[in-house]
């Protein structure tokens, strides 16, 4: 053991720690971030060259190992503020000096703050420490400069004020609008932007032009997949000839025009993740035992289940291992307890009806027995809190026109009860919320009055936006999961792709020199 000690003791190592001197230390530094680099990636999952590499290239390895050059040649070091400790440069340019990033409250809590064993810090206390700490780093970082120091922030986003870095206006530094330089593209995507504006400005010199021209064909850029330049096809016939509807299409209409058209017309919804993919192997099964393919007892399904679940369509084994749980322990357990007993009439039953001047297309979940008829149930894996209430939930009325509009489901009449039942169940008592609504004979007639109603009002609205052509956002609608908040001008990132520039715009970027 004492040979292979002494034989750690390199000469290059002895060197560096003989000398002692500054630059020494940054060497010594840097090898020690280099061992600590090598240690992290070999108890990592993926060890591989590959990884190493991109720990060095990217992340916090990154700038903390870009010192190991010569801090004397004539290159350009990127550091984070707290690698700048102990260096001195001629230029010092912050990268991005506005609030949040500089300063920066939102940074973990150590796991572990000696300082709390000496008392209770409240949430402003750490708050003003944080800040203070900050405020101590910026001066270091500015500090650093032997000549000069470059600030640059970008514009304040709309109805944001003070964006920019409070410490700059402490330090006295007033901002100045970025000079416009004319550089060239340096990449092709930035190449093709460029020359592409260049040759469709009508006001731009022909030679110009040409040349953007030249350039693109040079980058062999297709022309016929660029968007936003040509007028919707017109085929010479409505959009819809014959309408055909389902609850989920009519549900985004209902919602929101701009969702339904870009998600539902367009197909620009998302796939389902792992919360459908739930969804979807609980309601297989559920079938399955309806239909005598899987005993009806609880083991059975927890077995079925087991045999059918991958972990890869999860984004973690966490993940997968809650959704789990959450089907074995709460899902499966609601149905057999509430249905289990009873065999279904019929389950995923499907059914055509045409109203109007449209056809309604839909599959049922079930069709089970009631004391006067019949109950039709759409079993949900989601959460109940947002649901609406059963008598005035869309897809129940086009659930219950279904069966007594549809001559094939005739022998399902009458319905005398509507519901949704959440399997996964309250978050406090983990049972079956009620979401059931009774139709009785005396109501029956109001009930299907007001569904066909509210259906009625839907396609009209679907042929009005066919006319018009214009979807607008809906400001009251339910957005949570919505897909295009990119494309929706309610929200910030929904911004025109080319915006017309303002006359009293404030400049697009700001510097600051001391």
């Amino acid at each position: 053991m004492t040979a292979v000690r002494d034989a750690t003791w390199l000469p290059y190592s002895r060197r560096l720690v003989d000398d002692g001197d500054g630059r020494a230390r940054r060497d010594i530094d840097a090898v020690v971030a280099f061992a600590q680099a090598i240690e992290r990636i070999g108890g990592s999952a993926d060890a591989s060259v590959a990884a190493f590499v991109d720990l060095l290239d990217a992340g916090e390895g990154g700038p903390g190992l870009a010192g190991i050059g010569d801090p004397h040649a004539d290159a350009v070091q990127v550091l984070t503020a707290h690698g700048t400790t102990g260096a001195e440069f001629d230029t010092v340019v912050v990268v991005g000096a506005v609030e949040g990033d500089f300063p920066s409250t939102s940074r973990p809590e150590p796991m572990f703050d000696l300082t709390s064993l000496e008392r209770t810090w409240t949430r402003s206390e750490r708050m003003r420490a944080r800040l203070a700490d900050e405020r101590r780093l910026f001066r270091s970082v500015v500090g650093r400069a032997g000549r000069r120091v470059l600030l640059t922030a970008s514009d304040p986003a709309a109805g944001q004020e003070g964006a920019r870095s409070r410490f700059v206006v402490e330090a006295g530094i007033e901002w100045s609008p970025a000079p416009a330089v004319a550089r060239e593209p340096v990449s092709v995507r930035e190449a093709t932007a460029v020359w592409r504006r260049t040759l469709g400005d009508m006001t731009a010199p022909a030679i110009e032009r040409l040349a953007a021209l030249d350039g693109l064909l040079a980058l062999g850029v297709d022309p016929t997949r660029w968007w936003f330049q040509r007028d919707w096809t017109d085929t010479g016939r409505p959009l819809h000839e014959t309408l055909r509807l389902s609850f989920s299409r009519l549900e985004k209409l209902e919602n929101c025009d701009l969702q339904f058209v870009l998600g539902e017309e367009l197909g620009l919804s998302r796939r389902g993740g792992h919360h459908a993919w739930v969804g979807k192997l609980v309601h297989q099964l559920i079938e399955q035992c309806e239909n005598g393919k899987i005993e009806r007892n609880l083991e059975a399904l927890v077995a079925e289940l087991d045999g059918r679940w991958d972990e890869s369509r999860f984004p973690s084994k966490a993940v997968s291992a809650a959704f789990r749980k959450l089907a074995v322990e709460r899902m499966l357990p609601n149905w057999v307890d509430n249905y289990g007993r009873l065999a279904a009439d019929a389950t995923e039953v499907e059914f055509t009806f045409g109203f109007e001047d449209a056809v309604l297309k839909g599959k049922i979940d079930r069709i089970g027995p009631h004391e006067q008829g019949y109950r039709i149930t759409d079993f949900k894996t989601g959460k109940p809190e947002k649901a609406p209430k059963a008598a005035e939930s869309l897809q129940l009325g086009i659930y219950y026109l279904g069966v007594m509009l549809s001559p094939e489901l005739e022998r399902y009449r009458p319905v005398r009860a509507v519901d949704l039942s959440f399997l996964r169940g309250d978050w406090r008592s983990g049972q079956i919320p009620p979401h059931a609504w009774p139709v009785s004979p005396a109501g029956e007639d109001e009930y299907q009055a007001r569904m066909r109603e509210r259906l009625s009002a839907l396609i009209a609205r679907i042929r009005e936006l066919d006319d018009s052509g214009t979807y607008r956002p809906n400001p009251a609608a339910d957005c949570f999961f919505c897909d295009f908040k990119s494309l929706c001008s309610l929200y910030p990132e929904g911004q025109p792709v080319f915006p017309v520039p303002e006359t009293e715009r404030a400049p697009a970027q700001g510097v600051a020199t001391t």
